[in-house]
């Protein structure tokens, strides 16, 4: 079959503005002079972004929390950073639940105090259109439980003690969805929408307490969490180049970090509006991005 000409120059046109740009940032504290012999609680760290940064943070003198609901896989994690001479430290929880966020803020409270950095990175995604979800509010409750509530739920428990000590970083894991209305993911966007929104009040009541928060705009990485999809196509960054991106945060601690196919998306929705939202739909309907999970 012919390939879709339009589609074939949208893909190359997101692709090219996929990529991170690396910008030179002199006078910016390396990620070893922000995190050695401090804490890093990161969350949704078995597999992926979260284990991947946890190696990074650990290899450059931090303290690396995990948490994830599989304990062997953190245990293996755990393990492989010790065995290169780094320090780590897993939390078993499943913070879908409240009683699951409770007992994992406790247990880095109890042996930690509040963590210098949190990464908020647990997440799950799905992909189907709002035509098809008719009958499908539970997939907005578990987006919301995982990628919103388990931010809020950590949040509300560490951020008093940062605030008490004058210091901490909180950082969310966030999607590129979030600054694109990317269609077809309502669910997974608007939980991601939901937690930039409370990080960017948090940010404005805690400005006199030393505290930060950024909100990292990833586009599509390579994980397990967009194994359902259909990519075929498009760039996707390899887990190192997200964990680049969160590393970039942490580094400078701005209010977001954004690619250039974000920065793209929030230049085009403030001079042409309607005509990115009328590509976005011809998109949708025309092209296609993708297919639909058969998730129940």
């Amino acid at each position: 079959m012919t390939p879709n000409p339009l589609r074939r120059a949208m893909r190359q046109s997101i692709n090219v503005l996929t990529k991170p740009v690396p910008i030179p940032r002199l006078g910016t504290p390396s990620l070893a002079e922000r995190v050695s012999g401090r804490v890093v609680l990161i969350t949704g760290a078995s597999s992926g972004i979260g284990k991947r940064l946890a190696e990074r943070v650990a290899g450059a003198g931090a303290t690396a929390v995990v948490t994830a609901r599989r304990a062997d896989e953190l245990d293996r994690l755990v393990q492989s950073i010790e065995a290169t001479g780094g320090k780590a430290h897993a939390v078993v929880g499943d913070l879908s639940t409240e009683e699951g966020i409770n007992e994992v803020a406790q247990a880095v409270l109890d042996r930690f105090g509040a963590p210098d950095v949190f990464v908020s990175n647990a997440g799950r995604s799905i992909m189907r259109s709002v035509a098809e979800s008719e009958h499908r509010l539970h997939d907005y409750e578990r987006t919301m439980r995982l990628n919103y509530l388990a931010g809020v739920g950590l949040t509300l428990r560490l951020l008093p003690e940062m605030r008490r000590r004058r210091s901490g970083h909180v950082v969310h894991s966030s999607s590129i969805g979030v600054l694109s209305n990317l269609p077809t993911f309502s669910a997974y966007i608007g939980s991601k929408a939901a937690l930039d929104a409370f990080f960017g009040v948090a940010a404005i009541e805690s400005l006199r307490d030393g505290v930060h928060f950024t909100n990292v705009h990833l586009p599509l990485v390579d994980t397990e969490m967009i194994a359902p999809t259909d990519w075929s196509g498009f760039a996707s960054l390899t887990v190192d180049q997200a964990a680049d991106m969160l590393i970039d945060a942490i580094r400078r601690r701005p209010r977001a970090v954004n690619n250039p196919l974000g920065s793209m998306y929030l230049a085009a929705e403030s001079v042409a509006p309607r005509t990115l939202h009328r590509l976005q739909n011809l998109m949708f309907h025309e092209i296609g991005v993708g297919q639909s999970t058969s998730e129940s």
